[in-house]
């Protein structure tokens, strides 16, 4: 994941990206430039990253650690968007409106410019159970980005044929504030004791109109009808052209060689070394 700092900028003179301190300690805050996933194609006009390949950050201070310690922000689950819209340099970006895979390339960049690029985390093998070390590299994790036989419109939809009604279907991809939302009602069900209904609801929330009828009421009565293929090939090609982080890791234990995949989190954890 290609990043540049500001510490390295080169060409005509440019206005500090962030705040000078001043005094005798002065310094210019250090800025990176982190590749977005998206690279802003499903932005819609007018938004701060529409059509923007890259978001510059401020480096992590003291002040982000703060935020990062509010009990008051964790129990709220407001903690890691509170701490993006502190480092971005601009401060018109709506984190709710980012999409999941942006927004994952950003946090993982305020962690690096925070504790260093390397992430250590505790791998137990389950074959020989052999407890190790394992090291991943966050500015190497390779970014998923929109395959280019996907057409997008210009409201970042894209169509699928469905193989069992021959129907087309319009599809969205969910920004941050969209997931949380779907994962909360998920949660909420299960707490109550409801019954499951993940797959229609996500179903529900990323389709935009079926053969160009956009009419909610008539789109929730065909997810409900609709022949699992259909649902099936929905799902798969919407995971397909989600642009995201690749945040998987292909782990070999070092006593027996199995191979585990395992995947890197981005909770509270992953922004304190260890």
């Amino acid at each position: 994941m290609a990043r540049r700092s500001n510490k390295s900028r080169t060409g005509a003179p440019v206005a500090p990206a962030a705040p000078q301190v001043q005094g005798v300690l002065s310094f210019t805050r250090p800025t990176e430039f982190v590749d977005l996933p998206t690279r802003g194609k499903l932005y819609p006009e007018g938004h701060p990253f529409h059509m923007v390949e890259e978001a510059e950050i401020n480096y992590m201070t003291a002040k982000e650690e703060d935020i990062l310690a509010s009990r008051a922000l964790i129990l709220r689950g407001e903690v890691l968007d509170r701490l993006l819209q502190s480092v971005l340099v601009d401060k018109d970006v709506d984190i709710g409106s980012l999409y999941p895979g942006d927004k994952n390339a950003l946090l993982v960049a305020v962690r690096s410019t925070g504790y260093g690029p390397e992430y250590l985390s505790e791998i137990k093998c389950p074959s020989c159970n052999t407890q190790y070390e394992h090291a991943v590299d966050l500015t190497d994790l390779p970014i998923k980005e929109i395959p280019e036989d996907i057409n997008l419109m210009p409201g970042g939809t894209f169509t699928v044929e469905l193989p069992s009604t021959g129907f087309t279907a319009e599809l969205k991809i969910l920004t941050s504030k969209e997931q949380k939302y779907l994962d909360e009602t998920k949660a909420s069900k299960a707490k109550n004791n409801l019954p499951e209904s993940s797959l229609t609801d996500l179903l529900k929330m990323i389709i935009v109109s079926v053969n160009s009828v956009t009419n909610r009421t008539e789109i929730e009565k065909f997810i409900n009808s609709m022949p699992a293929l259909d649902s099936h090939r929905i799902r798969k090609v919407y995971s397909s052209v989600n642009p995201s982080l690749d945040m998987e890791q292909e782990i070999e234990c070092p006593n027996c060689k199995h191979i585990v995949v395992r995947e890197v989190p981005l909770g509270l954890n992953f922004f304190w070394p260890s």
